[in-house]
């Protein structure tokens, strides 16, 4: 049940999470009540730091300097195991009221009782998703579980009257039902021995993530949602990108002193609404892709200027050795030529090519090295074929791989980095991780908050030079990159993929 307190949106998807105010455990063994102490970690008193809409709508909240404990009137002498007050943000704050709640755990002989009670003073004040009462206990006396409402007025004999024949469809025996439906769920699952298998919030906390997660919601969904104009679902993607800056501006927030400290450059950026955001709230960058999108247009001129239609050749491609370069300083480029097949109308039996040299190349406006300024954030967001190139180019980064390409470009899958059996998906985010390090990164790994199951984010900002292996040795231990020119330059022949 502690699982419950803390996470209350298990039991509705209006709230978005439970911030502890305050905790108290109690040890009960000897038959004496000794206080115990509390996870500190987990208490977080200060009120949630949720800026006001672009609309000037303000932040709803009830009584939030109220945290004192409440109790109810109970018969018997039930002893306190454990007493939190947390406080209830919903998902949308501006619609639903943020307020404080008292959550009490007791004990009597073979009984365990849980208490919610709310810090507000009428049903008036009762936000929508809490059933409309002053209190709910749970409670499981052997194996029977049951749910228990005190209305507000309990004294009045006629509002006891009127609660007893509410009717069964009433929306708090609805609500009633969800919370034995969940309790027993959980409570089955903790004594069965169950563990979580994904942690997250280990890069970013939950708290900064979600509020300023709530704040561009309100400030981005409904305009471009209603404006989409790909062929993909609008509210997957506007919520996801939503999410991935929510959660760049927070870790950047740890990075960085200021804005202007750094600017990114997002590759592989697609629709380039995750670069429309990131540019509004302030930063400075680049979306880059191989292919333009439909979406480009409706940006502002500003944005539009920052999305470049270009493909990513990684200058050690195209330039010499460096041992070539200190022997022959004038030498630019590695003197290679690449041959891409052109479609043709004239004869589908004769191949058609074109010719680009290495020095074409480097000079050509529609190529970018991936050479940029020494205090760029690298942004790889679902990039596909530049998914393992990102960690290799040098500057710090946060990738979120998607589907499985080797450094030439091609389709390739992973062995499993340990004996287990692993997805394709897995072992790329494996495989990632493990040339990050190579590379010399101090790699943190944050599975993301957004409506996607390849969330997995590899991040690195940190870089020890001296264990980092030359980017030719890691070029030959992966294969080779041959092929990578060319797969590219093809790649902006064909229409883009629609993830």
């Amino acid at each position: 049940m502690k699982n419950l307190i803390r996470h209350p949106n298990i039991n509705s998807t209006v709230i978005l999470r439970a911030d502890i105010i305050s905790e108290r455990l109690y040890d009960l063994s000897n038959n004496k009540a000794n206080e115990a102490a509390s996870d500190d970690d987990d208490v977080i008193p200060n009120k949630p730091d949720i800026p006001r809409g672009c609309d000037g709508e303000v932040v709803l909240e009830k009584n939030l300097d109220d945290v004192s404990l409440k109790s109810v009137p109970l018969d018997g002498q039930w002893a306190p195991t454990v007493e939190i007050v947390r406080r209830i943000i919903p998902r949308n704050p501006f619609k639903d009221c943020i307020i404080n709640q008292t959550c009490l755990m007791l004990s009597l002989e073979d009984s365990v009782l849980v208490v919610y009670r709310p810090h507000i003073d009428s049903v008036e004040d009762c936000p929508f998703y809490l059933p409309s009462v002053q209190a709910v206990g749970i409670l499981l006396t052997g194996d029977k579980l049951s749910v228990h409402y005190l209305p507000f007025n309990y004294l009045d004999e006629q509002v006891l009257k009127q609660f007893k024949s509410i009717d069964p469809n009433d929306r708090n025996v609805r609500i009633a039902l969800r919370l034995l439906q969940t309790s027993k769920k959980h409570s089955t699952g903790v004594m069965d021995g169950y563990q979580k298998r994904v942690n997250h919030d280990l890069v970013v906390s939950k708290t900064s993530f979600q509020d300023r997660y709530i704040s561009l919601k309100k400030k981005y969904t409904k305009y471009f949602v209603d404006n989409w104009v790909e062929s993909t679902d609008p509210r997957k993607h506007v919520f996801e990108d939503i999410a991935i800056a929510a959660f760049l501006i927070e870790l950047w927030s740890k990075i960085y002193k200021d804005k202007n400290d750094f600017e990114f450059r997002d590759l592989g950026c697609g629709n380039g609404l995750l670069v429309n955001i990131l540019l509004s709230e302030g930063y400075r960058g680049f979306g880059i892709d191989a292919r333009s999108r439909k979406s480009w247009k409706i940006y502002s001129d500003e944005v539009q200027s920052k999305l470049k239609e270009q493909v990513i050749i990684p200058s050690v491609l195209l330039k010499p050795h460096p041992q070539v370069k200190s022997m022959a300083p004038h030498i630019s480029d590695n003197g290679r030529v690449f041959q891409i097949p052109v479609n043709s109308n004239i004869n589908d039996e004769i191949p058609v090519v074109a010719y680009y040299s290495s020095a074409a190349l480097l000079r050509s406006q529609s190529v970018n090295t991936a050479q940029f300024p020494k205090n760029t954030f690298i942004i790889g967001n679902h990039s596909d074929e530049l998914t393992c190139w990102i960690p290799l180019l040098g500057y710090p980064f946060l990738v979120i791989p998607c589907c499985s390409h080797a450094l030439n470009g091609s389709r390739i899958r992973y062995n499993p980095m340990s004996s287990g059996r692993a997805s394709t998906y897995a072992s790329l985010v494996d495989h990632v991780e493990l040339l990050a390090k190579q590379c010399g990164w101090e790699v943190q790994r944050e599975m993301l908050r957004i409506p996607s199951t390849r969330n997995a984010a590899i991040i690195g900002y940190k870089r020890d030079v001296k264990v980092s292996k030359d980017i030719y040795e890691l070029l030959a231990m992966e294969g080779g990159a041959e092929g990578w020119v060319e797969n590219t330059m093809a790649l902006a022949k064909r229409p883009p993929r629609k993830h």
